[in-house]
């Protein structure tokens, strides 16, 4: 690991730290691969066969580090590596036996069958671990940036490959190959494509006259980017489309500033004419992360000023993502417009 890169990890496992004083959090439970990494800075390593399921990280108040759970440890970075148990019982049991060591409240990030059985007050960890992702350094923001305009970049190159009888297998190997000619990273997943807001599978056949929207992303540097825009599979004019739909992110973004709330987002899009594929928008970071913006939900969990948010609504059709970062006051977009 690069010195600048345990620097890093160091200051974001502080804003961890007074993230969970602040709430009165006693230890913090993390599955999900990106968060552990952001929360712990360790390799996206996690435990085998857990599904996600199982914790890999825990992080104790006042803990100098994180017990980070690697078949790995190199891969742990700074922290207290321990061999992962391969018994999913005997793993749990090590868990709880960390977490008996502090008072307050256990935050995690998804249930786990022995959370109950602690006797502890029980919190989601993603409002946490997004309150402390969000005061984020310029070179954070940077590097970010830096993964949003690679995405972009492979988007618009693989999308070279929508014609009639193609599939999304064919645009997301495109997309790898872009990546690959640029060294940019290594794919966020296995990408999305929609046809009339139905999520397609990759070897979906594509039709004259379709309307496609596709959303692709990856890791550059231990930083996420995604990049989403539609297509037609055939001559078709886009333009009115894409300003409405142009229309409709403007409208979005205006209510982007620390103290608005996912439900005033919601509110937004809904009186923009705006619906969703997927979600409305959602955090970025080292991974996809929280906040996220369902039209479905009924949360308002706040924004916070550093938050960066990729916003994705959708307008007769059109679906396109454009990201900005969120602050005190307007906020401040990191890409150019698809």
């Amino acid at each position: 690991m690069s010195a600048g890169a345990a620097e890093l990890g160091r200051a974001r496992f502080a804003r961890v730290q007074a993230a969970m004083a602040r709430h009165g959090v006693g230890s913090i439970l993390v599955a999900s691969p990106h968060l552990g990494a952001f929360a712990s800075g360790a390799r996206r390593v996690q435990v085998a066969g857990s599904g996600g399921g199982v914790p890999w990280v825990v992080i104790n108040a006042g803990a100098p580090a994180a017990v980070v759970f690697t078949p790995d440890p190199d891969g742990a970075g700074g922290n207290e590596a321990e061999a992962l148990c391969w018994s999913r019982d005997a793993q749990l049991a090590r868990i709880a036996a960390l977490v008996a060591q502090t008072e307050g409240a256990v935050a995690c990030d998804v249930f786990a069958p022995f959370l109950p059985s602690l006797g502890r007050r029980l919190v989601d960890a993603a409002p946490l671990l997004a309150e402390a992702a969000a005061p984020r350094s310029k070179r954070e923001v940077a590097a970010i940036a830096g993964a949003l305009a690679a995405a972009r970049t492979g988007l618009e190159a693989a999308l070279g490959a929508v014609h009639p009888g193609a599939t999304p297998a064919a645009v997301i190997a495109g997309f790898s190959a872009a990546m690959s000619r640029a060294r940019a990273g290594f794919p966020l997943g296995e990408g999305s494509a929609w046809r009339e807001g139905v999520r397609l599978a990759p070897d979906d056949v594509f039709d004259a006259g379709d309307l496609l929207a596709f959303e692709l992303g990856l890791f550059v540097a231990g930083h996420a980017g995604v990049a989403g825009d539609t297509v037609a599979c055939g001559d078709a004019d886009l333009g009115g489309a894409r300003r409405r739909w142009s229309e409709a992110l403007c409208a979005l973004a205006k209510r982007c500033r620390a103290g608005a709330t996912t439900a005033d987002l919601r509110a937004a899009a809904s009186a923009a004419g705006a619906t969703q594929f997927g979600l409305l928008a959602h955090g970025l970071g080292v991974g996809v992360e929280p906040p996220f913006v369902d039209l479905r939900a009924e949360d308002a969990a706040p924004l916070h000023s550093g938050t960066i948010l990729v916003l994705a609504p959708v307008v007769d059709g059109f679906r396109a993502t454009r990201a900005l970062l969120v602050t005190e006051g307007a906020a401040r977009w990191l890409e150019a417009a698809p």
